[in-house]
């Protein structure tokens, strides 16, 4: 068969990574198949046999719009190639092969949702975009029976709830963690008597760095000695979270927030082995990788209690869930982070790939 791969649009995140893991399953699974992939010139392009790769360019939002219509059936007929498959990695789907089947790897859930985006707020406009914009483009894109790949049964049935989308239509590839040994690494020195957090975090809105920030002002009332010794480590800077920056000053926790920027990949195993608690409060995650990551190590975790959270660290004895507007819940569970240390078993990652799932509805 003939499979065409669309991976256009990819520059960052997320996406990126699904293509990868995508690119190193295919060569078990090609057999005879031959695979037409379209790719943005900054994605890598692995040699497999049997793989075609095409480079097509889309820097304007008008050449986004044409090549949805025209350059890509256009492009396919100058190939000469017939396509019986049409693969999305990109949420999207292509009416102008509508007669073949369609698969479509949907990975943004922050539709799926409920939260309120300001579009005149400059920090607030994209998140409005995906939330109100994105889900009505993409889904006039898809072709009757698409079949759809999604990271988690939580998206799952939201996805197919919010779209309409019938239950069988919608399947589950979680993802390939990668497994980390926790003998690995070490303990990283502070160089002080503080008590450290980690909040891996863009500082979107729905991130809610906003609920940190109030839970470390409430403790600063309730037990300042303790308060004063606290430190929030966040993966951002205050260029590329203006608005976290400025409650941070606001409320007046400067010196207990501590912007990292990026952290490389052995300091952050570093970090969560070495943390009082993983503050991770974001409403909306497919995944939610840190948490995996940090329960690895045998790192006490405070959550936000949403269904994606409950369900990728089910059955993990050091994870705890609070509502994120509960910021007095919050405050408290940071205090008992602090002051009650306890030995946790880790999370081992046993979970085996399931990206034959996704290889499968290729062949069906």
């Amino acid at each position: 068969m003939n499979i065409l791969v669309i991976a256009t649009t990819l520059q960052a995140g997320g996406g990126i990574t699904i293509y990868k893991q995508f690119l190193s399953h295919l060569s078990k699974y090609i057999g005879q198949d031959k695979y037409w992939i379209f790719v943005n010139p900054v994605l890598p392009q692995m040699a497999i046999q049997g793989v075609t790769y095409i480079s097509f360019p889309l820097q304007s939002k008008i050449k986004r719009t044409l090549f949805e219509t025209s350059l890509l059936k256009a492009e396919v007929v100058k190939l000469g190639v017939k396509p019986d498959v049409v693969v999305s990695l990109q949420n999207n789907g292509y009416k102008c092969f509508k007669y073949c089947k369609q698969i479509v790897y949907f990975h943004q859930s922050l539709p799926l949702y409920p939260g309120f985006y300001n579009p005149f707020k400059r920090s607030e406009r994209y998140l409005f975009n995906y939330k109100h914009i994105f889900p009505r483009l993409v889904k006039r894109t898809w072709v009757k029976n698409t079949q759809f790949v999604v990271q988690t049964p939580v998206v799952k049935k939201r996805f197919a709830s919010y779209f309409d989308i019938p239950l069988e239509n919608v399947h589950v590839c979680f993802p390939d963690i990668e497994k980390i040994d926790p003998s690995q690494g070490e303990i990283h020195d502070w160089g002080d008597e503080c008590f450290h957090f980690l909040y891996v975090s863009a500082c979107a809105k729905y991130q809610n760095g906003i609920t940190l920030i109030k839970a470390v002002e409430l403790l600063y009332k309730k037990n300042p000695d303790l308060a004063s010794k606290i430190r929030i480590h966040i993966t951002s800077n205050p260029h590329r979270a203006p608005v976290m920056y400025k409650q941070i000053q606001k409320h007046g926790v400067a010196d207990n927030f501590i912007f990292e920027d990026s952290i490389k990949h052995d300091l952050l195993m570093n970090y969560y082995k070495s943390i009082s608690a993983l503050l991770f409060p974001s409403s909306i995650e497919t995944v939610g990788l840190p948490m995996l990551e940090a329960a690895a190590f045998g790192t006490p975790e405070i959550v936000a209690d949403v269904d994606y959270a409950h369900y990728v660290v089910d059955g993990y004895e050091g994870v705890t869930y609070k509502n994120v507007e509960d910021y007095g819940a919050w405050a408290e569970a940071i205090e008992n982070a602090c002051n009650n240390k306890r030995i946790i078993i880790p999370l081992v990652q046993i979970r085996e790939s399931e990206w034959f799932t996704f290889f499968k509805l290729t062949q069906g």
